[in-house]
């Protein structure tokens, strides 16, 4: 059995390890809440995590839009593509993706904008309104929302191998909360999971394969697992279920590196889904939109500018068929593509 200490020394573990400045981890086993948290709201501050302080919970906010599409009666054919990013929309705008890249499961933030604006014609009430009104009231998540709470987190973006500094603008551009806008905190994500551990059937069933597992509506489907990351801002965050044995984790890290923290607290807790292995490199670089990664001597090279600080962020790994965390995942679908970072990527130069 998970005990609460067995999940704050896990989080410590996790943390020593990564660097990560402040985290903290919420479990839920049959309704029953264990909370964990560790390190400093930014570096350099005497303010320390608590288990009910909020971070920025980035993409794990798609989850709520698609919970949000559902109770609002808007769950048609093409908002469902919009959720499932299955509608040929690029990363950022609701420009097809390239030829070569049609027909592909690809990440799309604009399609939970467009997601997100059926459901507002339908309730009539601003986006933010209408989540409160069908979603975050009725859950009893009264830490979560899209303003700035008082006593949050701090994000820090990576510099050099090892160390960080932390972000000091972060403002969220509010057109583009339905992707990714939500604070919250480990409490309040255990109760979403645990409301949608009752139900919502219909958002959990696999639309799609993708990355050597599939994906429904905001979320990823795996082996008896759903689940969904986020990142931005120098925030990192998981959401899991593990409807069979009622369980729901969430971790929240103030840290570009903290999806290195949130996979070692998984794996720690033994709740690695399993994945089929294998797959083919092909080498080169890929470039789309501002987004570009080099594949070369089985390394990836990833540069991106985040979408709220507009810091270019680098990151540099090991490619993987079947790593722990999906973002940790990359895979070659067609000839002269890549998905890395989720998204379908045409090869530019071999």
């Amino acid at each position: 059995m998970i005990t609460r200490f067995s999940l704050e020394e896990t989080l410590r573990d996790a943390r020593a390890a990564t660097g990560v400045p402040g985290a903290a981890v919420g479990l839920s086993v049959d309704g029953e809440r264990s909370f964990g948290a560790d390190g400093a709201l930014a570096l350099g501050s005497s303010e320390a995590v608590a288990p009910e302080t909020p971070f920025r919970i980035a993409s794990v906010t798609k989850a709520f839009v698609a919970t949000l599409c559902f109770e609002a009666g808007v769950l048609d054919d093409e908002v469902a593509a919009w959720l499932s990013h299955t509608a040929g929309l690029r990363c950022e705008s609701a420009e097809l993706l390239p030829e070569s890249c049609l027909g592909l499961w690809s990440y799309s933030n604009a399609g939970y904008w467009a997601a997100a604006a059926r459901a507002v014609e339908a309730v009539g009430a601003p986006f933010e309104s209408a989540l409160a009104a069908l979603v975050l009231d009725p859950f009893g998540l009264s830490a979560t929302g899209f303003e700035e709470p008082a006593g949050c987190a701090r994000g820090h973006a990576q510099q050099g191998k090892t160390g960080h500094r932390a972000v000091l603008s972060d403002a969220y551009p509010v057109g583009r909360r339905p992707s990714g806008g939500l604070w919250s905190t480990v409490g309040d994500l255990l109760r979403f999971g645990e409301r949608h551990l009752k139900g919502y059937e219909e958002l959990h069933r696999p639309r799609t394969d993708a990355l050597g597992a599939q994906y429904a509506l905001g979320w990823w489907a795996r082996d008896g697992v759903l689940d969904h990351e986020g990142s931005v801002a120098g925030y990192q965050s998981l959401l899991m279920l593990v409807p069979k044995e009622q369980l729901v984790l969430a971790v929240l890290t103030n840290s570009w590196r903290g999806s290195g923290l949130a996979r070692r607290v998984v794996e720690r807790l033994g709740l690695v889904p399993s994945s089929p292995g294998g797959g083919r490199y092909e080498e080169g670089r890929y470039a789309l939109d501002g987004v570009s990664a080099t594949v070369r001597d089985r390394w990836v090279i990833e540069e991106e500018a985040d979408p709220v600080t507009g810091q270019l962020v680098e990151r540099r790994y090991r490619p993987s068929f079947r790593a722990t965390l999906m973002s940790h995942r990359i895979d070659f679908p067609r000839k002269g593509v890549a998905r890395i970072g989720w998204v379908a990527l045409p090869r530019v130069e071999a």
